[in-house]
């Protein structure tokens, strides 16, 4: 395991070696992350590691050599469209069971949602528990983009290439929560809706909760139409939109610079503040470093037009300190 602790490129690798090289960038020093390269090689959130709690964010690498720099792409965590079902469903769902075990945990005991890119929360019982596709998802877990348990042992899973997890632990209640925060869920404060869910469900409180927003994409990479800024100034209102959204240069197909540029949308900034705006204590919130596009050479990302697959995200309720 290497941790991530200074701005910039980190090289997972040792010597050179044939074999693609995992070169990560940040942008900062702050130690939000773990590398893992046992196994599958995979991002933890330190919050949470602390805190006792498996979790994990998967990469494009399906194996790492850390000492002798090489690697092995291609991980395969959900089946795209136009695959070949009987193919691709059981490499995805080991390679899922995989990632399950190197948290101590099994796909047996999985919850997944179709993500629609809405605000909806499911409360997951015990008959949702295992392997599934996404696409065949009853007609209850549909059109959901977050899901919470007190079950202990459920692994909770979210997929993604620019669209960060929001991971939520109630050390008191014993309970979890992890939602998918594209721009549209972003909207309609996903991450709130969650944590009320869990204080109806399990009687969490805000002020007991850590929360982790994981790799997603970075506000200089994530431009945006007037009309999504727009959205957001009539929901949260102008100064949020003012705080959130910033013009940078943009240029036309034929080369020309765009007067006044184009919007770009911050993401992390935006799940920050609705988090704090939930009653969640702000030296208990994580927030990413991480650009998935930036880094698209090491994540799957829409924006690079580099998704050849997804990114897993995964939260297991268990608390091993």
């Amino acid at each position: 395991m290497t941790e991530a602790r200074q701005p910039g490129i980190i090289n997972v690798r040792g010597e050179p070696a044939d074999g693609q090289i995992m070169n990560l960038h940040f942008s900062n020093s702050e130690t939000i992350f773990n590398i893992h390269t046992d196994g599958i090689p995979y991002l933890s959130v330190d919050l949470l590691d602390r805190l006792g709690v498996p979790n994990l964010y998967s990469t494009r690498f399906l194996s790492y050599e850390a000492e002798h720099g090489r690697g092995t792409q291609g991980l395969r965590v959900v089946v795209m469209n136009g695959e070949d079902l009987e193919e691709a469903a059981p490499v995805v769902f080991g390679n899922r069971d995989r990632l399950a075990r190197q948290m101590g945990a099994s796909i047996r005991q999985e919850c997944v949602t179709d993500q629609m890119h809405t605000n909806h929360v499911y409360l997951v019982r015990p008959e949702d528990l295992g392997p599934i596709l996404r696409q065949d998802k009853p007609k209850e877990r549909r059109s959901v983009d977050g899901v919470i348990t007190d079950l202990p042992g459920a692994v909770l899973t979210a997929f993604g290439g620019d669209c960060p997890p929001v991971y939520l632990a109630d050390p008191v209640r014993r309970a979890i929560g992890l939602v998918h925060a594209g721009w549209r869920g972003t909207l309609g404060r996903i991450p709130a809706v969650a944590i009320q869910r869990m204080r109806e469900e399990f009687g969490s409180a805000a002020e007991d909760l850590y929360a982790a927003i994981g790799p997603g994409i970075c506000q200089e990479c994530y431009e945006m139409g007037e009309e999504v800024r727009e959205q957001f100034a009539d929901q949260w209102g102008e100064p949020a939109a003012e705080r959130i959204f910033r013009r940078f240069p943009a240029f036309a197909k034929d080369g020309s610079e765009i007067p006044g540029g184009k919007f770009h949308l911050d993401l992390m900034e935006a799940n920050r503040m609705t988090l704090l705006a939930a009653g969640v204590r702000p030296e208990r919130i994580a927030v990413s470093n991480v650009c998935t596009k930036c880094n698209a050479d090491v994540f799957y990302s829409y924006r690079a037009h580099r998704m050849e697959n997804e990114q897993a995200a995964m939260l297991v309720n268990r608390w091993d300190l």
